[in-house]
């Protein structure tokens, strides 16, 4: 099969003759130390792209991504060179103020610009960034979707566009927002419908141009912590779930590309409610948080749900053995790709001090693995 066509489908939970492998997405990639190390182990010498300035996340050359047999090719809203100069602070577009910690940009305290916000005048009178602020290339975009249309990978729109939750508790800090939900619900829900409002804007204006070309969407907002849910399933389908409804249907509405949510940690308990609210699937598929068992995920959601990542980045590949990888692997591919809906990729991206022999043996041995069940 043509990559393309593997990575279809899959997504149309259709088994295929090898699982589809994907590498390069913000969430899907891995962190420029590990990359720079793992291109010295390879013999390679090349120029560094970012994806992602704040988590550090790199786009894979075009030659890690063909020894890799991967199926899927980004277009990226804008790429910048690797300069390890970082600034210590940074201050984006929403006003969230972040501090360089040597491998990431994490909020720093009182770098949640509405947090002293006291009523909904006070939220809906921000400053709001306007779509053209949050860093889209159109015209590079349009570029890329021209040239990968004439060659048979899918073509996928990584996390760029945030799901509102995760992004209030950052724009208003964690606890005071959890507590708005329950305390000042108004407030919340007026955060909530300014970003979902920005981000509906960004798609129409920014994504419906490429939308032609693309396969897969994705967009983010983290829900679970390593034990269970950040909200019970009232609270997601009471103030997320409309407003992951209207992002979902302004994707589909301009392009025929499956929707994928990025939501870190334990999930299970949300899913129905996201599928309700019309997601095709679910990344990276946290397999070391609670509840999260992939055996158990495939039986419970496999004929709805499409499964994109799985293979821990946790415990298996910074600590493990090439032979663990494999058997990480076997399991994941074994547990989640029976009747299609699995796309194999790290569980988020590979952190730094992740062996290069671990990376390598997890994509070869995917691709070298044949699917039978």
């Amino acid at each position: 099969m043509y990559s393309k066509d593997r990575v279809l489908a899959a997504l149309n939970h259709e088994e295929t003759d090898r699982v589809p492998i994907d590498l390069g997405g913000t969430v899907t990639s891995m962190h420029f130390k590990v990359y720079k190390d793992l291109l010295h182990y390879l013999g390679l010498d090349e120029k560094i792209y970012l994806i992602n300035k704040v988590g550090g996340t790199v786009r894979p050359s075009e030659k890690i991504l063909k020894r890799f047999n991967i199926d899927t090719r980004y277009i990226y809203p804008k790429l910048e060179p690797l300069n390890e100069n970082f600034p210590t602070s940074s201050v984006d577009a929403w006003g969230i103020r972040r501090k360089f910690t040597g491998y990431y940009y994490d909020v720093i305290e009182g770098g949640s610009p509405l947090a002293d916000a006291d009523s909904v005048y006070d939220i809906n009178s921000y400053s709001w960034p306007k779509p053209e602020e949050l860093g889209f290339d159109l015209n590079y975009m349009i570029e890329q979707g021209e040239r990968f249309s004439t060659e048979s990978y899918a073509i996928v729109f990584p996390y760029v566009i945030v799901g509102s939750f995760a992004h209030a508790m950052l724009l208003r800090g964690f606890k005071q927002f959890l507590s708005d939900l329950i305390l000042r619900p108004k407030i919340a829900e007026a955060i909530l419908d300014n970003i979902t409002n920005i981000m509906v804007e960004c798609i129409r204006k920014f994504i419906a141009p490429i939308g032609q070309y693309l396969d897969v969407v994705f967009f983010g907002d983290d829900l679970g912590t390593q034990t269970s849910p950040i909200i019970s399933p009232q609270i997601y389908n009471k103030f997320v779930k409309p407003r992951h409804s209207k992002i979902v249907e302004a994707f589909k509405s301009i392009s025929n590309a499956k929707v994928i949510i990025h939501s870190d940690g334990s999930i299970f308990q949300l899913l129905d409610g996201l599928i309700d609210a019309g997601i095709d699937g679910i990344n990276p598929v946290q397999v070391s948080a609670k509840n999260m068992d992939s055996n158990l995920l495939k039986e419970r959601f496999g004929e709805k749900l499409v499964f994109w990542g799985g293979i821990d980045t946790q415990r298996v590949l910074p600590f493990g053995k090439p032979e663990n990888v494999i058997e990480e692997v076997k399991r994941r591919v074994f547990d989640l790709a029976r009747g299609g809906g699995y796309i194999l990729a790290s569980v988020h991206n590979i952190q730094p001090l992740t062996p290069p022999e671990n990376i390598i043996t997890m994509f070869d041995y995917a691709f070298s693995l044949k699917i039978s069940f």
